[in-house]
């Protein structure tokens, strides 16, 4: 499913314009609720600090034009989803989890290769591998898998190509074995996909499935949704998933002419971006407030918007305050977020990292 289909951004039809804008509406109001604040405060509450830290680069219509789609535009059940989705980031915490990033993880279990992304399907989704037999139940704590679930998905937003919105997962099975089988992982991996990343989950693959999973699916795919069901394919050998994903971009161990996963831990420069970042809290106090500032003239413009439809002008400078939220949240990134294995394998290209890096570099040479 990409943007130039129907009920995507560019694509929508009178009675979806409409929806789009009463959901604005509903949702400002949602958030009003909760915080206690007026309409013109509530990019400093709590849920509307997630709501625009998760929109973070994309246009701000994708996320609720996804949770729409998702609930055949029931406006009520869409705002629900999302306000749900929002408590949940704010609860689990997700933002702490990103400014830590891989050091919050355990580096070992990275190393396993159990989970990892590389590269693109035949339809331009980005592809997360998870080797399953690298997984063992108990081997690990349960937290930090979580967290290197989380941080994958995550990860994956961030490898996005418009006018594509989702991504393919292969779950590699072979030599799967009863150890590897976790089914309260696989309940919080569920839970991940069906309300907390709209879309995210395009398309999946269950690679090489011995006989032994037969029992193990019968269980699991009582706890999907059969919309997320649908989109699931078993796949028998690699010479079938040659179909789906081009020989020249899988992995070696798939039969592809890649590398394997092979973990790049943080270099020195990496450490020296992250303490020159944690430093400048007067930096990350005006980027903070920056953003918060772009979000809610992005929200005032979208009220407007919603209520005048008439007003080309509005359309415009609602356009506009799109591109202001989204350069403000770039500038954020350094000081929230932290570089990855996939910025130094250069999947991942955010050179806002080095820019400011440089930056602050020159100015304490200024002042030295």
């Amino acid at each position: 499913m990409t943007t130039n289909d129907h009920g995507h951004i560019n694509n929508l039809d009178e009675m979806q314009m409409e929806t789009l804008k009463h959901y604005w509406l509903a949702l400002t109001n949602a958030i009003c609720s909760q915080s206690s604040l007026p309409a013109d405060q509530i990019a400093n509450s709590v849920y509307g600090d997630e709501l625009f830290y998760m929109i973070g680069y994309e246009n701000p219509d994708v996320l609720p034009l996804q949770w729409l789609r998702i609930c055949k535009w029931n406006i009520n059940n869409a705002v629900q989803k999302m306000m749900d989705m929002l408590k949940w980031r704010h609860e689990w915490g997700v933002q702490t989890l990103l400014a830590k990033g891989e050091s919050d993880l355990s580096c070992e279990e990275i190393k396993t290769g159990k989970c990892f992304l590389m590269g693109y399907d035949k339809a331009g989704r980005p592809i997360n591998y998870v080797s399953v037999n690298r997984h063992v139940r108990g081997q690990y704590p349960q937290e930090t898998t979580q967290k290197l679930t989380v941080l994958t998905m995550e990860t994956v937003r961030k490898l996005f190509k418009s006018p594509v919105e989702t991504s393919t997962i292969v779950f590699d099975l072979t030599g799967f074995g009863l150890k590897n089988m976790d089914y309260q992982h696989v309940k919080f991996f569920v839970s991940l996909i069906e309300n907390y990343y709209p879309e995210l989950f395009g398309h999946a693959i269950i690679l090489n499935a011995p006989w032994i999973f037969s029992g193990c699916w019968a269980i699991i795919s009582k706890w999907l949704d059969p919309a997320i069901r649908d989109e699931i394919q078993f796949v028998r050998n690699e010479a079938e998933l040659a179909k789906y994903i081009d020989p020249s971009l899988l992995p070696r161990g798939l039969n592809g002419a890649q590398p394997d996963f092979e973990y790049i831990p943080p270099t020195a420069n990496d450490e020296a971006m992250a303490a020159a970042f944690i430093a400048d809290v007067e930096g990350k106090t005006n980027a903070r407030a920056n953003h918060q500032q772009a979000a809610q003239h992005f929200l005032n413009i979208t009220l407007q918007w919603t209520h005048d439809d008439t007003n080309t002008t509005l359309l415009a400078e609602r356009i506009v305050a799109a591109k202001r939220l989204r350069d403000a949240f770039e500038t954020l990134v350094p000081y929230v977020n932290t570089r990855t294995h996939y910025h130094r394998i250069g999947a991942i290209k955010e050179q806002i990292f080095q820019i400011t890096y440089d930056r602050l570099h020159a100015e304490m040479a200024t002042h030295s």
